[in-house]
């Protein structure tokens, strides 16, 4: 008799045990989860915000760029041939070393587009 009450407490305290075991892994599961999803939640609203703050950037680039193309059809528009070309040489003479560099790039691009 002594050794069947000695297994069955025995089996009490393994089943207690296994229960007390079962119910902290639950509760650290359940922390990490928590401190995951926090961290996710917190890395998400990151994201979120820069990505408004790059839109608006992006967007305040566009409409900037947006206006000086409208700018320039509007003086296009209202200028005669000779006023452009009066213009573009007061540029050339302003910036002599820009005027060599865009003309080279706009020479590559012509070369390049002909070859295909």
């Amino acid at each position: 008799m002594q050794r069947t009450e000695t297994l069955e407490r025995t089996g009490e305290q393994v089943t207690r045990k296994g229960e007390e075991f079962l119910n902290k892994a639950t509760d650290k599961a359940r922390e990490t989860a928590e401190t995951v999803g926090d961290k996710i939640a917190g890395a998400s609203e990151a994201i979120q915000g820069r990505l408004r703050e790059t839109g608006k950037e992006v967007g305040d680039v566009v409409n900037a760029v947006s206006d000086k193309v409208r700018s320039s059809a509007r003086y296009l528009e209202e200028s005669n041939v000779q006023d452009v070309v009066e213009d573009i040489t007061v540029l050339i003479k302003r910036y002599p070393i820009h005027a060599i560099l865009i003309g080279a790039g706009i020479g590559f691009l012509l070369a390049r587009g002909r070859t295909r």
